[in-house]
């Protein structure tokens, strides 16, 4: 993304609650191997949200409660569109294996 590569990882992530984290220094997104299919998508565009924030420099300027804000919206925007095309197209998408 914007000219830099993440790597995508699926991981057991050692915290309940945690779907997915990135690490924008080590260009790493995890996400959790525990989830639905649909689930490890909208994790997958929550944490590349967060990656293309690092790599523009946004994140280091805005208070990480707004960068949260901008990532969920994404998020929730993708998802409706997932909704709409159908889960069908996940069939077609492929992850990273383990």
């Amino acid at each position: 993304m914007l000219g830099r590569t993440f790597r995508v990882e699926m991981a057991s992530l050692d915290e309940d609650d945690v779907l997915g984290d990135t690490v924008g220094l080590y260009r790493r997104i995890r996400i959790s191997k525990d989830l639905t299919r649909k689930q490890q998508w909208t994790t997958l565009v929550h944490e590349w949200a967060h990656a293309v924030l690092y790599v523009n420099g946004v994140a280091s300027v805005i208070p990480d409660e707004v960068e949260e804000i901008i990532v969920q919206s994404f998020e929730h925007a993708v998802e409706e569109l997932l909704e709409q095309v159908g889960e069908e197209l996940l069939e077609h998408l492929s992850l990273p294996e383990d």
